[in-house]
């Protein structure tokens, strides 16, 4: 995630935040629940090599890249489509590719949570991951939303990364700690 995209993002979200307080007084509409969806949809679209290829090629024509990204852009929120025709303007679509992410991390710290991985060596039942997640939840002191990811190279136990802070329990920890140990022993 780029700086750029961090910038691009807490402008945009801002701009959500303040239309959705109008919003909320009148209709009770959730504006920056609408921009993540709809950035969620143009990035997952962004992600295919064939448009990537189109935005970022010098070979690509403005008028073309334009249709593209309107043909993209229809159907989404204004302050979406604005934020787009302006990194158009200003040459910096490549901003597009990191800013959904980094609009999610601004839309989750605003509700107190974060996002979390959880590293394990064998699949986790549906109870075992529950408790990780409220284990990850009184570390935080945020409500956590766990990804799990399978890494065999750790034999056994867990290893919880909440946002950039890392808990490893697992086995192949353990070892290397014993590894070190023994290797430092006094004989």
């Amino acid at each position: 995630m780029t700086l750029l995209a961090k910038r691009y993002a807490s402008a945009l979200f801002a701009l959500a935040t303040e239309q959705e307080k109008a919003a909320q007084e009148q209709t009770g509409q959730k504006v920056t629940d609408a921009v993540a969806a709809d950035l969620s949809a143009l990035h997952a679209a962004l992600t295919s090599p064939a448009a990537r290829a189109v935005i970022m090629s010098p070979d690509v024509t403005a008028t073309e890249r334009a249709a593209l990204l309107d043909k993209l852009c229809s159907g989404r929120v204004g302050l979406l489509r604005n934020l787009v025709g302006v990194l158009q303007q200003r040459r910096r679509l490549d901003v597009l590719f990191d800013l959904q992410p980094a609009y999610q991390a601004l839309v989750m710290a605003a509700r107190g949570e974060v996002e979390g991985i959880a590293e394990t060596a064998h699949a986790l039942a549906a109870d075992e991951l529950a408790a990780l997640t409220a284990l990850a939840g009184r570390l935080s002191g945020k409500k956590v939303h766990l990804t799990t990811v399978l890494r065999p190279e750790l034999i056994g136990g867990v290893r919880l990364r909440i946002g950039n802070v890392l808990y490893d329990g697992s086995l192949r920890a353990a070892l290397d700690q014993l590894q070190v140990k023994l290797t430092q022993a006094a004989v």
